[in-house]
């Protein structure tokens, strides 16, 4: 089973996109006047570029109000980079005298369409031969520093007691949609992984990131899978307002702090109600993140299909997180056994078992950057799903050997602790007994 595989008109669609000099973006914002494309060496040293650049293929390089220093050019240089996409309107400013730019505008607005009203699991690039692109960890990583920044702001701004808008969230969208197209495992892998340290911001860009990969399985298209991301961004940012309420451990709050605590998702949605852009249906799924499919949630206690779609991918998104995360009374279970808690509790009816099924098939059931131990007593890390199955993902060594399960070549023994993060395992009995619920993270066994 490959989820990414794609019919042959779309692997000729991906090719010609990658290949061409089309510029491609899952933008939702159109720029008033356009893209063009420019040479490296058109760019003039000393100016200011006030929108951000990018690549042929849609790929962040500059952001916005980024300064245009020899060093900036000679990086674009060594990264092979020859030719930029520009917002027009930064032509005159950024560019020496007589240039000729690409007219790409119509082209990109077409693309654009198509991308908001086609299914993105049909653009997913199959990549399951290739190994892992440093490149795309860049810009991974790039795309962290930018969130980053735009939590920055909007923290700022939520401290003003006015929030001005939202663009820069969904360029954060935008960018790792991007990114998932290019390479969806890889993506995942990376960003979903488990890890030695997890603040508020990065929790935030994770959830984002799983909840558009569910998603892309579950055949929404580009213009949903912006709007879930953004959805994802935005949910918590009533936490910025709420003060004490919001600092001490769920499992440490009496009846009255949770009850406080409960009302963070009505403050987030109060806080974007005038933001222009932010429609009626983000802000009911932002209020609903994390009500249960039983309607064992908060804050209204809805259930089943009257929560919103985004909300129940995004419900079971922040569950497994939570779990590979540690908490107050625990260390963060691994992810493999975090699914097997997701698979019991969607048993019980908790979560929406369709949403667990997607989840399952972009994870498999060792998820993606986790860790297992082959029968030759080495460890490897899963860097791929497998083509047929759940139980036989592609591997790399710690020696930086690729090994595809599928190909009969190796067996895996069992999961393991990653040692480079704090790590517990469950045991079966465990597994099968587990009392667990989001709104209560101390786990039991019952």
């Amino acid at each position: 089973m490959n989820i990414c595989k794609c019919s042959s008109l779309t692997l000729l669609f991906a090719e010609s996109w990658l290949d061409s000099r089309i510029y491609f973006s899952l933008r939702v914002g159109q720029m008033l006047q356009g893209i063009v494309g420019i040479t490296l060496e058109e760019l003039c040293i000393g100016s200011v570029c006030k929108h951000p650049v990018e690549d042929r293929r849609g790929l962040l390089l500059l952001g916005a109000n980024a300064s245009i220093t020899s060093d900036v050019i000679k990086n674009l240089r060594d990264r092979e980079v020859a030719e930029l996409r520009i917002d027009s309107r930064d032509l005159a400013s950024i560019c020496v005298d007589g240039v000729s730019p690409i007219a790409l505008t119509p082209e990109h607005e077409r693309k654009e369409r198509i991308a908001k009203a086609t299914p993105v699991k049909d653009l997913l690039i199959d990549r399951h031969d290739e190994s892992l692109s440093l490149v795309l960890s860049q810009e991974l990583d790039e795309n962290m520093l930018l969130a980053r920044t735009h939590f920055d702001v909007m923290r700022e701004q939520l401290m003003d007691n006015v929030l001005l808008g939202t663009d820069g969230m969904m360029e954060i969208a935008n960018n790792y949609a991007r990114c998932m197209v290019d390479d969806h495992d890889q993506t995942v892998g990376e960003v979903g992984a488990a890890s030695a340290s997890c603040d508020v911001d990065d929790r935030t860009v994770r959830m984002a990131v799983l909840g558009m990969a569910v998603a892309t399985q579950m055949g929404l298209t580009g213009q949903q899978i912006l709007e879930l991301g953004l959805t994802a961004l935005l949910h918590d940012i009533g936490f910025h307002l709420m003060g004490d309420a919001a600092n001490k451990p769920v499992g440490l709050m009496n009846e009255a702090e949770l009850w406080e605590y409960r009302k963070h998702p009505l403050v987030s949605v109060s806080c974007v109600s005038e933001v222009p852009h932010i429609s009626e249906g983000i802000q009911l799924a932002m209020e609903q993140v994390h009500e249960q499919f039983d309607g064992s949630g908060y804050p209204r206690g809805v259930k089943a299909h009257r929560i919103h779609n985004y909300a129940r991918i995004l419900n079971v998104v922040d569950a497994y997180l939570q779990l590979i995360f540690p908490t107050n009374d625990r260390r963060g279970i691994i992810p493999h056994d975090a699914l097997g808690v997701l698979l019991h509790q969607a048993g019980h009816g908790l979560f929406d078992p369709r949403v667990i099924k997607a989840f399952l098939y972009i994870e498999s059931l060792y998820p993606l950057g986790s860790k297992v131990e082959l029968a030759t007593g080495e460890t490897a890390r899963v860097i791929r799903r497998p083509k047929k199955g759940f139980a036989q993902p592609v591997l790399l060594s710690a020696e930086g050997q690729r090994i595809d399960l599928g190909l009969g070549n190796a067996t895996v023994v069992r999961p393991v602790c990653d040692p480079d993060v704090d790590q517990i395992r469950l045991s079966p009995e465990i597994l099968g007994n587990v009392l667990w619920h989001p709104s209560h993270p101390r786990m039991k066994v019952g």
